[in-house]
């Protein structure tokens, strides 16, 4: 089985990152993993602290720098370094994990962080997949009907993810993509999930269409129970 992170941070970009790009690569092929896929954040107040102020293709050079870095150490040790985002949007605390996506389409679509959940999925949600990450940690209300799928368990040790609530709704709604991640920010909260495939996966449209798929399953130690209640209806 081939091990993949499918939510990670880097110091560059994130600013509540505090692990190097090239460092989280380290750590993750010294675990076992196969790949990383990089979301940091992009939302409308990490760019306002950007100097590149309404320039989008300025602030996307700074965003994706963290990326380009992970990737040009994962190309020299062998680890895959996928493209995806963590995007939050003004109406509330929710965070979307995005993927099926490349650079050239981070470029192409100016100011996402600017719409709202339902606009974005209307506009977007058969080019992308959509992961609501964490989707009780910050808010009571889950605008499920806007995303392909649940982050069902979060393993970030500093948040009260409510991962339970999670599951039940995507028991509540099998159509949903079921997926966990370790939400790695600092040092030692790597490697504590992983989605696994039968096949590598070499790019974000990989990783998205393998989900889509549905041929993976979940690794969650800390959160098992979860994964195995998670997948008696799937």
């Amino acid at each position: 089985m081939y091990k993949y992170e499918t939510h990670l941070h880097t110091m560059e970009t994130s600013r509540c990152g505090y692990v190097r790009a090239a460092d989280q690569v380290k750590i993750y092929k010294d675990l076992g993993y196969t790949g990383i896929c990089v979301t940091d954040h992009l939302h409308s107040l990490y760019l306002s602290l950007m100097d590149c102020h309404d320039n989008w293709h300025a602030c996307m050079d700074r965003w994706l720098y963290g990326y380009r870095l992970a990737k040009e150490a994962g190309e020299k040790c062998g680890l895959e370094v996928i493209l995806g985002m963590e995007l939050r949007f003004p109406e509330n605390e929710s965070d979307y994990l995005i993927y099926g996506i490349d650079e050239k389409w981070v470029y192409d679509h100016p100011f996402i962080d600017r719409m709202d959940h339902q606009s974005f999925f209307d506009t977007y949600g058969k080019e992308v997949l959509i992961i609501h990450a964490h989707p009780y940690r910050n808010c009571d209300e889950v605008f499920h009907t806007c995303v392909h799928g649940l982050e069902i368990a979060n393993c970030n040790p500093r948040h009260p993810s409510r991962n339970e609530l999670a599951l039940k709704l995507a028991q509540e709604n099998p159509r949903l993509y079921r997926t966990v991640g370790s939400d790695a920010h600092r040092p030692g909260d790597e490697g504590r999930a992983a989605v696994c495939f039968e096949r590598p996966v070499h790019n974000s449209h990989e990783y998205a269409a393998a989900i889509e798929s549905g041929a993976y399953h979940l690794w969650c130690p800390e959160y098992d129970k979860i994964v195995k209640e998670s997948e008696k209806n799937v």
